[in-house]
């Protein structure tokens, strides 16, 4: 059976909804199966309940880790803007306007000439991206579960 390619980068919010549906539907699936199977149930119903636990693991530390990327990766590019406005503020020439007259707020002091904060949009960008990352294991188990639990098997007569 040939897999259909689905569109990897999905939005923020579609992940979300996403996920919002696909785990109700998981959990309540799984309910009725361990509900169905009582005291006794076959190899298939084991092995989906010995599944659960490991599965979840994973996806926190699938999470984990990304953030830890995402967060690394970050700090990197604030390093590198801050590096490159202190470059600039040392190597250019003070004729070509590198030199600006400080404004009397605590952050126009001399020590802070060089100093670069990121600007709002560039936190929030980065609050999303590490959200993103958070996110990413959790929606793929948790709709892949989904697909794979409500998909109608044939039964062999």
């Amino acid at each position: 059976m040939r897999r259909i390619k689905r569109r990897s980068r999905a939005g923020l919010v579609t992940k979300v909804a996403e996920l919002a549906i696909a785990a109700p539907q998981v959990v309540a699936i799984r309910t009725a199966r361990m509900l169905a199977a009582g005291a006794n149930p076959d190899a298939r119903d084991r092995a989906e309940f010995n599944r659960m636990g490991p599965e979840k693991v994973a996806a926190f530390w699938e999470s984990m880790f990304a953030m830890g990327r995402q967060l690394v990766t970050t700090q990197q590019e604030y390093a590198r803007s801050a590096a490159v406005k202190w470059l600039r503020l040392w190597t250019t020439p003070w004729w070509l306007g590198a030199y600006r007259p400080y404004t009397q707020t605590a952050m126009s002091l001399p020590a802070f000439a060089g100093l670069a904060v990121p600007t709002r949009r560039q936190r929030q960008r980065a609050v999303v991206k590490l959200v993103e990352k958070a996110v990413a294991p959790v929606h793929k188990r948790a709709t892949a579960n989904s697909r794979r639990l409500t998909r109608v098997r044939k039964r062999r007569a």
